[in-house]
């Protein structure tokens, strides 16, 4: 007999429930409607949900929290938040905090609803470890090399349910992350896919240039305009848009960009006759841009209409549980190497490429990987094979921390001390207790090291890090979720 498949409307607008229940007690479904918060707590109490379409706003609470709610009480529990299109950057923040997806009211197309209702529902059926196979096997497909516990799965996963919509995306990280595949993965899964998809380097082209190679230009327009010439806009029109370093870009052009990203039109280069353009624009920078709006460096509107989705692709040294793959992916599959599938990568050459930094992040790992396998006999990479920079790292084990010496880290340490030597004192000991006793201790030390960072920068989150020698989202991560 078939599982019966429960579904819960959450809204407070009587039409937008009784349109589910029409639409899914057809297909089977069982529907049960709330049309606020309280009531939907008591609806989730009651019985168990396969999915739930939750509106963002409603009277006494909002989306995000009974997202939390839902997912609290019932994990495997399926959520599409329903929003207007003035909400639709709090719906994609609903995405990131474990919503399914999202669905923009009023419905223009009930198709699209129902696909996504069997979408979401189908992945309801499967179980947690069978999702994330699939999506590790679905993004090595697609060049992203990287385990279940990759960081980068959640990001990646967030750029798939986004890929669909009509939003401008900006996509953050360091030189070398993979930035570009990442903005060319967001148009191979989005509607656009069969066309144009074209990358811009803001950095690589002086104002004039890159305003033409943008907009186009007519003939005569400036001296060696011999001929008209189309412009990205135009050749890419309906296709994708990849602007590299948008944060070197111009005043002028930010102005430009602006205008399209606005209302869709552009004017060429001499131009006397505005012209329309339907595409995607994707951006990306290794640097800050929040910071380079409060600095007056780049335009705060341009900002938030490119920042409708924000992908923060994390730096390798944050990946460790990525480096292994992706060092054998490259050694065995660059193609301009006649690579050999029988490379082995001696366990401390491993070590030593944990333990390196990587500043030029996977690109730099690819080229290490190539120098490597030139110089490997019989496909054995050795610590020989290296580059010296990683052969002749030390690692400290208080980099950038001379204040670690302090009196109250003595304490602390000799906290730390006592905790063992008051176990091995008292054998047979209790196990979990340790366990527990240890951790506390080492989260009383990363807390007072936080302290202190933070003190000493005055409360610059940033100055702080790097005397930690770790990035800010490291920081946030101890700050937000170990408190």
């Amino acid at each position: 007999m078939k599982r019966q498949i429960n579904v819960l409307v959450v809204d407070d607008e009587v039409e937008v429930c009784n349109f589910f229940v029409f639409l899914l007690d057809d297909k089977g479904y069982h529907v049960s409607t709330a049309y606020t918060g309280q009531e939907m707590l008591q609806q989730l109490n009651r019985q168990s949900f396969d999915l739930a379409l939750v509106d963002l706003r409603l009277p006494d609470t909002d989306g995000l929290k009974l997202l939390e709610q839902i997912k609290a009480k019932q994990s495997q529990c399926q959520v599409i938040i329903m929003t207007g299109y003035s909400t639709v950057k709090t719906a994609v923040d609903a995405i990131k905090l474990g919503a399914y997806d999202y669905v923009e009211k009023p419905f223009e197309e009930i198709t699209d609803v129902e696909r996504l209702i069997e979408a979401a529902l189908k992945e309801t059926e499967c179980m947690s470890n069978q999702k994330h196979t699939h999506m590790v096997e679905e993004l090595a497909d697609n060049g992203f090399i990287c385990c279940q516990d990759s960081p980068l799965i959640k990001i990646l996963d967030l750029a798939k349910k986004i890929a669909n919509k009509n939003l401008t995306v900006l996509i953050q990280g360091e030189t070398g992350v993979g930035k570009e595949i990442v903005a060319r993965y967001i148009h191979s899964q989005s509607p656009r896919a069969n066309n144009p998809f074209i990358a811009v380097n803001c950095a690589a082209f002086t104002e004039n240039l890159l305003e033409s190679e943008l907009f186009g230009h007519e003939k005569g327009s400036f001296t060696g305009a011999q001929s008209a010439r189309k412009g990205i806009f135009q050749i890419a029109n309906g296709g994708t848009l990849f602007l590299d370093e948008i944060g070197d870009a111009s005043p002028g052009i930010q102005v430009k960009l602006l205008r399209v990203l606005e209302s869709g039109e552009y004017l060429p280069v001499g131009g006397e006759k505005f012209q329309r353009t339907d595409i995607r624009v994707i951006a990306a920078t290794n640097l800050p841009l929040a910071e380079a709006v409060a600095s007056k460096k780049f335009r705060e509107d341009l900002y938030y209409r490119l920042n409708a989705v924000i992908l923060e692709i994390p730096p390798l040294r944050e990946r460790l549980c990525d480096i292994e793959l992706l060092a054998y992916y490259f050694a065995r599959k660059l193609p301009y190497l006649d690579a050999r599938e029988d490379v082995l990568i001696q366990p401390e050459t491993l070590k030593m490429l944990f333990n390196y930094p990587w500043p030029g992040n996977v690109r730099e790992l690819a080229n290490v990987m190539a120098r490597a396998v030139v110089l490997a006999e019989r496909g054995k990479i050795t610590t020989d094979t290296l580059p010296d920079i990683i052969i002749n790292q030390r690692k400290q084990e208080t980099p950038g921390l001379p204040w670690l010496a302090g009196e109250d880290t003595g304490e602390i340490i000799e906290h730390f001390s006592q905790v063992v030597a008051d176990n091995l004192a008292s054998l047979p000991v209790d196990l979990n207790d340790l366990t527990r006793r240890l951790k506390e201790a080492q989260y009383y030390i990363i807390r007072r090291i936080v302290q202190e960072a933070l003190a000493r920068a005055q409360g610059n989150r940033e100055q702080a890090a790097r005397e930690m020698n770790c990035t800010t989202r490291v920081l946030r991560y101890y700050l937000n979720e170990r408190g």
